[in-house]
């Protein structure tokens, strides 16, 4: 009970040291992920001593997306490694009056709308004190 009470009043202090601003966006990318198919318990995984980091080059099949190398055709199917419980519909849009590109987490309706290249209206969610925008939303 008290490490809930804890979560709460971090996300309290953190929304009072935010500032949400509005501007126009443009819509720069969209990528649909399917529901992750269901996996197997872990296995046991060596520990830190028995790992040993080394780099591999990617193969001319593998693509980087968002921190992750995967088989290009796996990409937004329920293999792709970013896959989730649920569907996600990803719109990424460039705000104009920061020049900061944004993922957003959407839903269906937006998604299917909205084509690159259009122009939107996003809120968005920025540090009053560091400046960083820690969420961003489409408003209608």
């Amino acid at each position: 009970m008290v490490i809930r009470g804890l979560v709460v009043l971090f996300a309290a202090l953190s929304l009072m040291a935010c500032s949400k601003t509005r501007s126009a966006a443009a819509v720069v990318a969209k990528e649909h992920i399917d529901i992750a198919e269901a996996k197997p318990s872990p296995s046991p995984q060596p520990t830190p001593v028995e790992t040993e980091i080394t780099s591999v080059e990617m193969k001319p099949d593998e693509i980087e997306v968002d921190g992750y190398v995967m088989k290009k055709d796996v990409r937004g199917t329920s293999k792709d490694p970013r896959a989730r419980n649920e569907e996600q519909w990803r719109i990424t849009v460039q705000i104009e009056d920061i020049g900061l590109r944004k993922l957003i987490q959407s839903d269906r309706a937006h998604y299917d709308k909205l084509k690159v290249g259009d122009r939107i209206k996003v809120a968005y969610y920025r540090g009053k004190y560091t400046g960083t925008v820690w969420a961003a939303e489409i408003e209608d």
